[in-house]
């Protein structure tokens, strides 16, 4: 809060003091306002367009088909926050793996680099970004049916089981949330 006071357009201490919040919880900052999670995540966006986490946070505090109008008037959905997460971070496994999951069957999302994803590729992008994500290579075991393969980006090809077993086996999976990315 004081460093909102000190800077009021610093986008990270937005995000910071949002994934500090539960969804039910407020904050008044030191010009009065008070603020909610998502509001938060919004003005961190309005603060800096291209911080990725900041969309990606706001993605996850919403419902599947929930919709949030941001302050330069574009309504987005938790898909389109992920999107634009993955715009400002191409890098970013936790937006590829959360983006997969909004997805169902043979749905496909085309990225803002143009690139057009399923959830298999999505998972895959997300394994390829951060090999010891062990949430991503569980995500694409669960969506493999039990005599599939997938080949990941480094060339390993991976059962079903041996993906479920990543995930199961990895003493750090239990550190690792995909609901929010503090800063």
């Amino acid at each position: 809060i004081e460093a909102l006071r000190c800077n009021p357009n610093l986008a990270d201490a937005y995000v910071f003091l949002g994934s500090k919040l539960s969804a039910t919880e407020t904050v008044v900052l030191s010009d009065g306002r008070l603020m909610t999670q998502r509001e938060l995540y919004i003005e961190a966006v309005r603060c800096n367009r291209d911080l990725a986490v900041a969309y990606y946070n706001l993605g996850s505090a919403l419902l599947v088909r929930e919709t949030v109008t941001l302050a330069d008037g574009r309504l987005l959905s938790k898909r389109d926050l992920y999107i634009e997460a993955l715009r400002c971070n191409r890098y970013f496994a936790f937006a590829y793996s959360n983006l997969g999951n909004t997805l169902s069957g043979t749905e496909t999302v085309t990225l803002s680099d143009g690139r057009v994803m399923g959830q298999r590729e999505l998972y895959v992008e997300a394994v390829r970004c951060n090999r010891d994500f062990v949430l991503a290579y569980n995500n694409l075991g669960r969506i493999l049916a039990d005599n599939e393969t997938v080949t990941l980006s480094d060339g390993r090809v991976m059962t079903k089981p041996q993906l479920l077993s990543v995930s199961k086996a990895s003493p750090v999976a239990a550190q690792q949330r995909e609901d929010c990315v503090c800063m």
